[in-house]
């Protein structure tokens, strides 16, 4: 008996203690938070927040369901659970009760849109961009120095005077030098 007592005393100094920390107040100070007021800081409510996923978690919400047909033929929105229509569910929102059909369809969209808009992959960086430009330019400037490589050959092997052929060996070689280079 006892023994019960003692942990039945411990609980509840647990409670207690749990309770006023629950209670104490937290102030944000520039970057930091404390327990103690300071200057220019601000309360910060510490309250756990409950959030309603609609139904009876609050009366004043209601749960939306968008559902995927196991047919195959599209998507619908109903405020039904999508397994008495024979669906699969897709997405759930929580939408006002006290709102029309259309009002809460139009909420529930824009919920999903933006819900949407938060896993979008994130823009290509400039970067990434001249990355991959490049790639596609080298590919383009080895192709255009391969065909004047070989359209210089074509020239040398038709014969001309000294100077001209010296010029074909030098274009030549700039090309080749240029190919290295860019790697190609």
């Amino acid at each position: 008996m006892a023994v019960h007592h003692y942990a039945l005393t411990i609980a509840v100094a647990v409670c207690a203690f749990w309770s006023l920390a629950a209670s104490a107040e937290v102030y944000r100070c520039g970057n930091s938070y404390s327990q103690e007021p300071c200057k220019g800081g601000r309360a910060v409510d510490t309250s756990p927040t409950v959030a309603s996923h609609g139904g009876s978690g609050s009366p004043s919400m209601q749960t939306v369901y968008l559902c995927r047909s196991k047919a195959g033929s599209g998507m619908f929105w109903t405020t039904q659970h999508c397994h008495q229509t024979n669906a699969w569910v897709e997405r759930t929102e929580s939408v006002p009760k006290n709102m029309s059909w259309e009002g809460q369809l139009a909420m529930a969209k824009t919920q999903r849109d933006a819900a949407a808009a938060m896993f979008q992959p994130p823009p290509q960086s400039y970067a990434q961009q001249d990355t991959q430009q490049a790639v596609l330019s080298n590919k383009q400037t080895c192709a255009a120095l391969e065909q004047r490589v070989k359209d210089l050959d074509s020239m040398g092997r038709a014969g001309s005077r000294y100077y001209d052929l010296n010029w074909v060996r030098s274009e030549r070689k700039i090309a080749r030098d240029e190919q290295f280079r860019l790697r190609c």
